[in-house]
């Protein structure tokens, strides 16, 4: 009797948590996120809400920073938990954030008021940059999402998604890597799982910081567009030469190295080709930093009076991030008919056009 009892004691933990969220994309939680990614924009009515998803409204913040906002939802018939990202709404400083192009360092320090100076860590490679905007605004939200998890943590509440739709999917990105190394350090348990859907999301950050990101999430983040969507082909890049690993041959350093190894004449002209090719992209990252940063603060300042502007980085080599999940309408004739409108730029982008094709595809 004494043994049975040892051993129900030992497995006990193990009957209090199960873990549900799996390492794969999943079609109902993609559905549901997308459904969520509206709810957030226009409250639907609790019971079409939990019909539609399983998923209740428990908590929905102000608007934070550069007018952005996150909810959080409970899944009614699990422990799960989501953290609802919303996208760009129409008013000046939530447009502003995407302006707001110019890279920074993926790891530094942002001064969001007098008193309040924050420490983000997003990448273990010191060449990763991010999006200066939408690093701002995943900074002021996680200033009210960390303290949420951690009280639910509290009461055992070990497994989150984070999602977001459009602007409100790369800062997805943003708080998931923030909330991973805050898990490295320490600073979070070990033992809580995220899960992440980008839907329809920009650029995040530059290359360096796709590989960390990548490396770190693994199969527990999922990016998922559609080709005929505009917005995850934005912000524009520029790839200079300084943005290729030093040992490259298309490296500055390399390129110099060989322009010493032809002779005079041929050098001359050598070097000519070269600055024809490497200027246009250099003048291209100074106006990044010139209009897309110092110029945009300018206005975000006005919203912000005590931010202080960050520093940029010689960079804008956005790519696109996570593991893609793809919609491809192209040969749907049923879906042209109903979205394909050249008069709405966002007809392809917005969360029903994501879920007719997710409907039809996965």
């Amino acid at each position: 009797m004494v043994q049975k009892l040892v051993v129900l004691l030992f497995l006990c933990p193990l009957f209090t948590w199960a873990q549900t969220l799996q390492p794969v994309a999943d079609k109902k939680e993609i559905h549901n996120s997308l459904v969520l990614a509206m709810d957030i924009h226009k409250a639907m009515p609790n019971d079409s809400l939990l019909k539609y998803t399983n998923y209740t409204n428990i908590y929905r913040s102000k608007e934070i920073g550069l007018t952005n906002q996150w909810a959080l939802y409970k899944n009614t018939k699990n422990n799960i938990h989501e953290i609802v990202i919303r996208g760009t709404v129409n008013r000046g400083s939530s447009w502003l954030a995407n302006y707001y192009a110019a890279m920074i360092p993926a790891n530094g320090t942002i001064q969001l008021n007098r008193t309040k100076k924050i420490k983000y860590h997003f990448a273990d490679d010191d060449r990763a940059t991010v999006h200066a905007g939408w690093t701002i605004a995943s900074l002021y939200l996680m200033e009210e999402i960390k303290p949420k998890i951690d009280s639910l943590y509290k009461h055992n509440n070990k497994e989150f998604i984070i999602s977001g739709h459009s602007q409100g999917g790369v800062i997805t990105y943003l708080i998931t890597a923030n909330l991973r190394q805050m898990q490295l350090k320490g600073e979070l348990p070990q033992d809580i799982v995220f899960k992440t859907y980008a839907l329809a999301p920009p650029k995040p950050g530059n290359l360096y910081f796709t590989y960390q990101y990548e490396k770190m999430t693994q199969a527990w983040s999922y990016s998922v567009s559609n080709v005929q969507d505009w917005v995850p082909e934005v912000p524009p890049t520029t790839q200079t030469l300084k943005d290729f690993n030093p040992i490259s041959p298309f490296s500055e350093a390399e390129i110099s190295k060989a322009m010493k190894k032809i002779s005079w004449p041929k050098r001359m002209f050598a070097k000519g080709i070269f600055n024809k090719i490497s200027n246009p992209t250099e003048k291209s990252n100074e106006r990044y930093q010139k209009y897309l940063g110092g110029f945009v603060f300018k206005m975000i300042h006005k919203q912000l009076p005590e931010l202080v502007e960050p520093t940029y980085s010689d960079n804008s080599d956005y790519n696109r991030c996570s593991n893609p999940v793809i919609l491809d309408g192209l040969q749907d004739k049923a879906y042209q008919e109903q979205f394909d409108k050249p008069e709405n730029i966002m007809s392809h982008h917005l969360p029903p056009a994501y879920l007719y094709l997710l409907k039809k595809q996965l």
